[in-house]
């Protein structure tokens, strides 16, 4: 039972505790991250007397924190959106300042380019004005380069804060895996200590700040947090703290992978948008690398554009203009752990052999020497010994000190135009300002027209709608790699691509068909293939824009060869074998390969097996008409077939052998037939040539089955021979060299043989000798048809470069099966065309034409109206006035014009063209790229202005809830303090009473 005393008492208790508790909230005023406590009591038990319930006072029920879990989270959600915004500021704020100074940013170094060009344009012969211009062209790649250096340092930087960030982040997360143990000690949440839960909540919010997080709660006060989302990453457990990690591209700026325990378990993590991480990671997504990308292409596109012209022009020696500048890569050079530091300096000293590979260097004490390792292949190669400057793949590696056994060095090429770009050239007459051509009008021209002379850009000629480049064929003539075409009058089957070499488009034919290719370039010249009538010669050129409208068709170059032939093209229309040329290398006693002699090997070609008809008529028929083929220039008589007779390749050979003396190609003949002894069929029986083979006993390899057809030979004129590759091959024998071979079975309801063979005929084949060329091509009626007779298939041949696109016509009916070969693409004979002199010639004044003057080749016939321009090749001709018949203009080089500005006038033109994608100028791109930078720092600005409202309601909402109020605590004090007096005064009343029963007697 309680008395009044121990209500007293337990009352004092319970207020000094509580005077404790305020005094505690005042004495924490400023301490970080503490949340005001509250004092719980709870009514002590009563006790029961009689029917009455009698209370016993008060206890100290818990000392709990202020705390709203929904303010907390508010709080931690808007510091991290908060603190999004200030990377952004601070690292856009910079790049604008870098790039958008008067005095150090491009624009002004553009303008002066541009003004040293226009200089030079007034007086091209100057030197000064050549130096001046070289002088600035220089600076401008100076101001690019240290622009793109600013930036990259930026890069650095903000990878470095990230770095940074990630430590804070794993710091935090360490801390919290600590904190959360500390509170996996108790049970539940009323149980913890408030320390460990403000200290919980304060790593939080600090982790809130660096980025986003999700926190889940146990019962216990134990947290787990994700990045992001419930969906998130897991860093922090009730346990444990799984680091954060970052990799860097460096390649592309703009790509960050976040990586969970980089050094252990390796998974990629969510994504982090928010708090000063991810302002971190979005300022280099979205401002950093699409600033560095728009001005890498702006360099690159500025480099392109102005070199075209340059190389277009002649310099101030009359000789064609070299590239005015050149990107050279940037090299990131890493160095393993425990290197002696050495330094390694890279320079692309030929850019044709540089492919941009990473490689590893690693010097080797053992052999004296570096080891290289291509990373992409992983092929080796190794230094010169004791070289501390060497070449590879198109660089050259200089080390400038003494590399430790093993010591390592990482080299990766990136591509970074804006900080490789410089200039190459140096001599100011050097400096193409004049045009490589020059129009002249012949002194005899009756007309009033004067010509001018442009020059345009290459894409602007005439390209092929249809018609598939013999590329996409693949680079394999042989006929298994042939391809099905039908015919058509109207779209070209392929397209010889402009700079194509060594071109060979093979067809295929059936027997009889009267399929064959025929070759046109743009303005209707017909290089190669068959006679026309004008209704095919229309539809051929009508079916593909390509075609140039104002062209007539012209057919003066049809199959010519040499001199007489288009552009004096190397070109046959036909069959061709070739002459070719074998290096034989000698050894000499010491083991050195260091020279060959040089075998000429005549030439030579093998046909598919010919073709196998028999002439069932009463009278001999031709298979190929006389005059049909010719061969070497010789046209050949006409090969027929007896009444009765079979073809045979040994007859077709004795035919081609009739006129060896005037072709000088010799023919032989063959019929082997091979096959592999595994499919040979032993329950089958065999006949060759209409002769049994065998006893009719059953025959158990390949060996007794040769053996038997050998037995038998003077009546079937085959032998046979088992191959050390385990092949079984049959032949004619000596006298009956390519007649036909009849394989049969005596069994007559079998359709195959013991070989595993139909039971067929098979023609032979020809073999082909002559000197320096065989070379069959067609008379006014031959056709591939008449080829496909000795087994050979037509083929359109171009031995040299190909200048001009040309469309390649599959006519006839049918399909045909094609396949192609080529050689490397050869760009230099493509440019050294476009500056070929030529001349126009109006042949009325309504009609003119185009000739090459080195090849005195028309290359085309043109109708022409008032006020049309003239374009051939890079060239474009407008006339003023009106021409006559006779009127010639003559398009020559400009080799002496060292004082003609025509093309430095285009450096000039290049200011104020709209060149990039998006349809701006130089200025205006680099304008619009350091502005849109700006508009995001302005924008992240007022971002962070409404965020910073956002975030000072949630800490004045939470600070509401658990922060300490000097006034509210005073409050609290008095209340406390009058409560506990009056405690203290019932123990005195009780301490009253106590003495009262004591003064009874």
């Amino acid at each position: 039972m309680a008395d009044i005393l121990s209500i007293g008492a337990g009352a004092t208790q319970l207020y000094r505790q509580a005077l404790s508790t305020v005094g505690n909230n005042i004495a924490n005023l400023n301490t970080e991250g503490y949340s005001r406590q509250v004092t719980e009591t709870s009514e002590n038990a009563p006790s029961q007397q009689g029917t009455v319930f009698v209370g016993s006072g008060a206890r100290l029920a818990n000392i709990e924190r202020a705390y709203d879990e929904f303010a907390e989270s508010s709080l931690r959600d808007s510091g991290s959106k908060l603190a999004t915004q200030q990377p952004m500021i601070d690292y856009a704020n910079r790049v604008v300042d870098i790039m958008g100074s008067e005095a150090s940013g491009l624009s002004s170094a553009m303008d002066q380019f541009f003004a040293s060009a226009s200089a030079l344009s007034s007086d091209p012969a100057s030197i000064n004005l050549r130096s001046n211009f070289l002088r600035d062209a220089d600076g401008m790649t100076a101001r690019f380069r240290e622009l793109s250096g600013q930036l990259n340092a930026v890069e650095i930087e903000t990878r470095e804060n990230i770095d940074i960030q990630i430590g804070s982040l794993n710091s935090l997360s360490d801390k919290l895996a600590f904190v959360n143990r500390q509170l996996n000690k108790k049970l539940t949440l009323d149980s913890q200590p408030p320390m460990l839960l403000d200290q919980r909540d304060q790593l939080l919010r600090d982790m809130s700040a660096v980025t986003k997080i999700h926190v889940t709660e146990a019962t216990s006060g134990q947290v787990q947090v994700r990045l992001g989302s419930s969906a998130g990453s897991l860093i922090a457990d009730s346990k444990t703290a799984y680091d954060l990690g970052a990799a860097f591209s460096e390649s592309d700026p703009g790509r960050v992978d976040l990586i969970i325990e980089p050094y252990g378990d390796r998974r990629a993590a969510s994504v982090v948008s928010s708090g000063t991480l991810g302002g971190l990671l979005n300022f280099r997504t979205q401002t950093l690398s699409p600033a560095m990308d728009s001005f890498d292409y702006l360099a690159q596109t500025l480099v392109a554009e102005v070199n075209q012209i340059h190389n277009a022009g002649l310099d101030g020696r009359g000789e064609p203009g070299t590239d005015l500048f050149a990107i050279d890569p940037i090299f990131d050079i890493t160095a393993a752990a425990g290197n002696n530091n050495a330094s390694l300096e890279v320079q692309v000293t030929d850019p044709e052999a540089f492919d941009y590979a990473p490689f590893r260097v690693t010097w080797v004490s053992e052999q004296n020497s570096w080891r290289i390792e291509d990373l992409s292949s992983g092929a080796i190669t190794q230094a010169a010994p004791g070289s501390s400057n060497f070449d590879y793949a198109g660089l050259n590696i200089s080390v400038d000190s003494m590399p430790l056994d093993g010591e390592s060095y990482t080299i990766t090429p990136l591509t970074r135009p804006a900080s490789g770009i410089r200039i190459v050239q140096t001599d100011p007459l050097s400096v193409a300002t004049g045009d490589t051509m020059r129009v002249m009008s012949d002194f005899t021209n009756l007309g009033t027209a004067t010509a001018s002379l442009e020059q345009i850009s290459v894409d602007q000629n005439a390209t092929f709608d249809f018609g598939k480049a013999i590329n996409s064929l693949g680079n394999n003539p042989s006929a298994a790699a042939g391809e099905a075409i039908a015919a058509n009058y109207l779209s070209p089957a392929f397209v010889i691509p402009q700079g194509s070499t060594q071109t060979s488009l093979m067809m295929e034919v059936p027997y009889d068909s009267d399929l064959s290719f025929q070759v046109m370039t743009a303005d209707a010249v017909h290089l190669l293939g068959h006679s026309l009538d004008q209704a095919q010669q229309a539809t051929l050129v009508s079916g593909d824009s390509g075609f140039n409208s104002a062209s007539s068709y012209s057919a003066s170059y049809l199959n010519a060869t040499g001199s007489d032939a288009y552009l004096d093209m190397q070109l046959t229309y036909g069959f061709l074998a070739s002459e070719v040329e074998r290096k034989d290398w000698q050894v000499s006693d010491t083991g050195i390969t260091d020279a060959f002699e040089i075998t000429t090997i005549p030439a030579s070609a093998a046909s598919d097996r010919v073709r196998l008809q028999d002439n069932e008529s009463s009278v001999a028929i031709d298979l190929i008409s006389a005059n049909a083929l010719v061969l070497n220039g010789t046209s050949l008589s006409n090969l027929s077939l007896a009444a009765g007779q079979t073809t045979s390749a040994a007859a077709m050979a004795s035919w081609l052998n009739s006129a060896s003396p005037a072709t000088g190609v010799s023919a032989t003949a063959s019929n082997i037939i091979e096959l592999d002894a595994e499919g040979i069929d032993f329950t089958q029986q065999l006949t060759i040539n209409n002769v049994t083979i065998g006893d009719g006993s059953l025959l158990t390899s390949a060996d007794q089955l040769a053996n038997a057809i050998n037995l038998v030979t003077a009546n079937t004129n085959v032998v046979a021979t088992v191959t050390p590759d385990n092949r079984l091959q049959l032949t004619n024998s000596v006298g009956f060299e390519g007649a036909n071979i009849t394989l049969g079975n005596p069994d007559a309801s079998s359709t195959s043989n013991a070989l595993g063979q139909k039971n067929t005929t098979f023609s032979g084949q020809l073999e082909l000798q002559g000197a320096e060329e065989i070379r069959f091509t067609f008379g006014d009626d031959g056709r591939p048809a008449d080829l496909a007779v000795l087994g050979l298939r037509t083929g359109i041949y171009v031995n040299g470069p190909v200048t001009e696109d040309l469309a390649v016509f599959v006519t006839g009916s049918g399909s045909a099966s094609v396949a192609a070969g080529f050689g490397a693409t050869d760009k230099n004979a493509v440019a050294a065309s476009q500056q070929q002199p030529f001349t126009i010639k109006f042949l009325s004044d309504t009609e003119y034409s185009i000739t090459d003057n080195l090849s005195d080749t028309v290359v085309a016939t043109r109708s022409y109206s008032l006020g049309d321009d003239i374009v051939h090749n890079d060239m474009l001709v407008a006339l003023q006035g009106i021409p006559q018949a006779g009127d010639r203009f003559n398009i020559e080089s400009n080799a002496d014009g060292i004082g003609d500005n025509g093309n430095i006038r285009r450096i000039v033109e290049l200011q104020d063209k709209p060149l990039l994608d998006d349809g701006r100028t130089f200025s205006e791109s680099y304008i619009t790229l350091v502005g849109s930078v700006g508009s995001k720092a302005a924008l992240a600005m007022m971002s962070k202005e409404a965020m910073q409202v956002v975030f000072d309601q949630a800490v004045a909402s939470k600070d509401q809830i658990s922060g300490v109020s000097l006034d509210e605590e005073a409050a609290e004090l008095i209340r406390f303090q009058q409560a506990y007096q009056a405690s203290a005064q019932i123990i005195q009343v009780a301490s009253k009473l106590f003495d009262s029963i004591l003064t009874i007697r």
